[in-house]
């Protein structure tokens, strides 16, 4: 590990990207790889199958707890978890179409990424929809500033 020097600040935390089960371990998570961050699929996070078997508001509180951004294809997320959601703090990017190929779906996110950061820089919870051109704001809890 290299050395810092005295009165250096620290190194800026590195990103983590937790992938749902939706975006594999693929073409989404080595281009993630390819620009630098960490990346933690479903399936490693919940290995030998449990990944099939884990519920969403189980995954969203352990990825809340860890903090990391969570990426997914879901973007009914939110109607159907809200209670889960309200209750942590997780940031989430969820692509607009459960349709994109993988190669889609790893250059929606690659196109956004800056965009991601920026936004992933201020605390959740929140979810984000990531459509071709844009990013929306799809949902944050009233009480949020």
């Amino acid at each position: 590990m290299p050395s810092r020097r005295r009165g250096s600040p620290p190194d800026p935390p590195r990103t983590v990207f937790f992938l749902d089960r939706g975006l594999g371990r693929g073409l989404v998570a080595d281009m993630l790889r390819s620009e630098g961050h960490e990346v933690k699929p479903m399936a490693d996070v919940y290995p030998g199958g449990l990944d099939q078997e884990v519920d969403d508001p189980t995954w969203i509180r352990d990825v809340s707890a860890a903090g990391w951004i969570a990426l997914t294809k879901d973007s009914r997320l939110i109607r159907d978890h809200r209670e889960a959601l309200e209750g942590s703090a997780l940031r989430v990017f969820a692509l607009d179409s459960s349709n994109l190929t993988g190669v889609e779906m790893a250059e929606r996110i690659r196109g956004h990424l800056g965009r991601i950061l920026h936004r992933a820089a201020k605390p959740g919870p929140y979810v984000y929809v990531l459509h071709r051109e844009r990013i929306e704001l799809r949902w944050r809890p009233e009480k949020m500033p």
